[in-house]
């Protein structure tokens, strides 16, 4: 109990000005969407079997939660995004003739999240509440890395996804392993980072896929590099957070995209706004166009052999598919913007990507965090086809990115913390920003 009421103190410090209450159900909120996937896989695992609904069901009593803070104090524009985009999906769904529950589902995750990230509006507090999710992935991590066999006790997550329906009861190629099929780099392939320590285990720790943790890895990093330079210990614990989750997972799209992100905060681009990053979608989507029309090449289990198959299922999208009106129920594996373009639609996609760069940060540290998460979601588009949308990364990315923008200007804050407020913006202006 004492370690519980430390942990309570160290993400609602008593000086805090912000509504205590909703801070304690937001951080609940996070950290359902962190763990619920291996809440439901223990329970799977040791207690009853747990379908699609216990899923479906799961998901949804988090969003409820969501829109139980955001009730309290509603904001009009937010109102008005969502009521577009879901104006846009019934039309979809009329003229497609089906209705498309996943949709909606993946809109009503960015909007939620950054919702409640932008109602608490507040860093310090965002920093303390993401620290504390990196120490719980991490001892996952490490539980799975030296105690594997209590680690699959405990989840089998192979028999997870197959009963939900995602997974064939006879595909597990790796004899006697619970862990999902990426959990084992397969033979022939292995692992690119550390092989001879980690062999082919590719580790998951709280997400139950390692592609789950190489996103949050690279989140973590972005959320670090935003940082300013008098903040150095905290920009070097989350970089150091990501390595070693990067390095767990053997994510490839990890490293990469963490080594870019290192390198576009260090060259002369750093002090600018990146504005010029809002069309890097599109120009990864020509990039993908370009590999598919001009490389000879096939599928292969290579950065370079999904992005030609990526490239040349662009190329077969006709306008029907650009709008959302077919093609939206195809599983398209690994290839995110078909999946992106056919379920959602290109005005949608506009709709959603214009406002998101519209937004107003609170200093540059918001300015370089949106900058960096655009390089995330632009590539990770290139190589994976749901894990933008996956709750259990995308809830807290989106937390991250509303808190950046600042506490609501309506909120009425108590003279004290519009006094802390005002002295840490003054405090900021003195420092040249990093």
């Amino acid at each position: 109990m004492q370690n519980f009421a430390n942990i309570r103190d160290y993400i609602f410090p008593r000086s805090a000005s912000l509504s205590v209450p909703a801070e304690r159900m937001t951080f609940w909120i996070l950290m359902a969407a962190l763990l619920y996937q291996a809440a439901l896989c223990a329970i799977h695992t040791n207690v009853h079997a747990i379908s699609t609904a216990g899923v479906v069901f799961s998901e949804f009593v988090i969003y409820l939660l969501c829109m139980v803070v955001l009730s309290k104090n509603i904001r009009l524009e937010l109102v008005a995004i969502a009521a577009l985009a879901a104006a846009y999906l019934f039309l979809l769904a009329i003229m497609r003739n089906q209705l498309d529950p996943k949709g909606f589902r993946d809109v009503m995750i960015p909007i939620l999240f950054y919702g409640i990230g932008r109602q608490i509006g507040d860093i310090r507090y965002a920093d303390r509440l993401l620290k504390l999710a990196v120490l719980l992935v991490l001892a996952f991590g490490f539980a799975e890395w030296f105690f594997l066999d209590f680690y699959s006790r405990i989840f089998n997550i192979f028999s997870y996804y197959v009963n939900q329906g995602g997974l064939a009861a006879g595909s597990n190629w790796a004899k006697d392993s619970v862990l999902g099929l990426n959990g084992i780099r397969p033979e022939g392939i292995g692992r690119t980072i550390l092989p001879s320590l980690l062999g082919s285990h590719r580790i998951s720790s709280v997400f139950l896929e390692p592609v789950s943790l190489g996103n949050f890895a690279v989140i973590v990093a972005a959320w670090g590099l935003s940082k300013r330079r008098e903040e150095f210990k905290d920009m070097l614990f989350f970089l150091l957070a990501a390595a070693l989750m990067i390095i767990m997972s053997d994510s490839r799209y990890g490293m990469i995209t963490v080594a870019v992100l290192i390198a576009l905060r260090c060259s002369p681009l750093a002090k600018s706004s990146n504005t010029w990053l809002i069309v890097l979608p599109l120009l990864s989507a020509l990039m993908l166009l370009l590999i598919g029309t001009f490389f000879d090449g096939r599928y292969s289990d290579s950065f370079l052999g999904r992005l030609y198959v990526s490239g040349r299922t662009l190329l077969d999208l006709d306008i029907g598919m650009l709008l959302g009106l077919d093609g939206y129920n195809t599983n398209f594996g690994d290839m995110g913007y078909p999946s992106l373009l056919t379920r959602l639609g290109l005005p949608l996609c506009f709709l959603l990507w214009l406002p998101f760069w519209m937004l107003r940060m609170e200093d540059e540290r918001g300015n370089r965090f949106r900058a960096y998460i655009t390089l995330y979601i632009s590539l990770i588009l290139c190589v994976s086809g749901t894990s933008l949308f996956a709750l259990k990364t995308a809830g807290i990315l989106w937390f991250l990115v509303g808190c950046t923008v600042g506490k609501a200007a309506d909120s009425s804050p108590s003279p004290a913390g519009a006094a802390t407020r005002s002295s840490g913006k003054a405090k900021e202006k003195q420092h040249a920003q990093g």
